[in-house]
């Protein structure tokens, strides 16, 4: 049977329907005193039920048996079967067999139904309204931030990508540019060679102190050379073109990588200034609302779970800073 009274219910719902942050915060509000010590517990707790809740996660108010089991395992408190169930029916005070966050604080703290219900919940309701406003607009801010480091980031791949690239097409440069000047020599040798030959069948030919058949046949070879280039010449021609050809389309693609490099670069440099100046806005609204936090948690009759759980909030947001952002 519910330990809840039927009077009591609907403030009972009225509470639970909150997600487990809700939930905590109220709790946190109204038994701060004894709860302050322990709030970072209490924060550890919550993301444990977030992560535990396998439908709603953070939207969620109350975890099932088998989960709430799990987070009492996760506590590192030895039980059997018997014993664990023995627990959960204690914490449970509305018996729906679901354990909420209000229930556990209440049954670890051993806080009674109506000090749960009646608990002061502080008067300081602008206050706190114009903090959540201004921890959304540092969320926002983050949020601005991070998509632009992102695509900093991304600008900074390309960027790189096409260094590499430019670099690459560079060394297909200089590699072309060896396999020219190779293929130039070995044209100029086969050049020389053939003048050599050339040169010397004609001295042959118009020596006239050696004989006519000698002569005849220098003449016959040096028409035959004349009439067409030897294969060797051939070739080492068609080679030193082919080197000149590539070299002129390595060096055009070159200058074409080392352009798109610079253009990527600017870009790359454009974004991380974008991203530099999104971090520094972000920072700068954290600190606001930190900063009001801390002034309004020096007031009196404050709601001091709320205010504790929005730092904390903000101290988690902070570690999406770059560490730069971080101090």
């Amino acid at each position: 049977m519910s330990r809840i009274a039927k009077d009591q219910e609907a403030k009972w719902q009225q509470i639970e329907s909150r997600n487990y942050a809700g939930q905590c915060k109220y709790m946190l509000n109204g038994f701060w005193g004894t709860l302050e010590k322990d709030a970072e517990l209490v924060w550890n707790w919550c993301q444990s039920f977030n992560e535990l809740d396998q439908e709603k996660h953070a939207d969620g108010n109350e975890l099932d048996e088998f989960w709430s089991h799990k987070f009492l395992e996760g506590l590192g408190e030895t039980m059997t079967v018997i014993e664990m169930r023995e627990k959960f029916r204690k914490i449970d005070a509305d018996f729906n067999k679901r354990m909420s966050m209000v229930e556990y604080i209440m049954f670890r703290y051993g806080f009674s139904i109506p000090s749960v219900l009646t608990c002061p919940q502080g008067d300081n309701t602008a206050g706190i309204k114009k903090a959540q406003a201004m921890v959304e607009a540092a969320q926002k801010a983050l949020d601005e931030m991070t998509a632009k480091l992102e695509a900093a980031k991304e600008a900074a791949d390309r960027a790189k990508e096409a260094a590499d690239a430019a670099k690459k097409a560079a060394k297909a440069v200089a590699e072309a540019e060896a396999e020219a000047k190779a293929a130039l020599a070995e044209l100029q040798a086969e050049e020389k060679a053939f003048e050599d030959k050339k040169a010397g069948l004609e001295k042959i030919k118009n020596d006239m102190s050696i004989g006519v058949v000698k002569r005849n046949k220098a003449s016959n070879e040096l028409d035959q050379l004349l009439s067409e280039d030897p294969l060797p010449l051939r070739k080492a021609k068609i080679n030193q073109g082919a080197a000149v050809k590539k070299c002129e389309r390595a060096t055009k693609a070159a200058e074409a990588a080392s352009q798109k490099a610079d253009e990527t670069e600017k870009a790359a440099v454009a974004k991380e200034n974008e991203a530099q100046a999104a971090a520094t806005e972000a920072q700068k609204k954290l600190q606001e609302a930190i900063d009001f936090l801390e002034e309004e948690k020096q007031k009196g009759g404050v709601a001091q779970g709320d205010i504790w759980w929005m730092q904390r909030e903000l101290t988690e947001k902070k570690k999406y800073l770059p560490a730069s952002k971080q101090k």
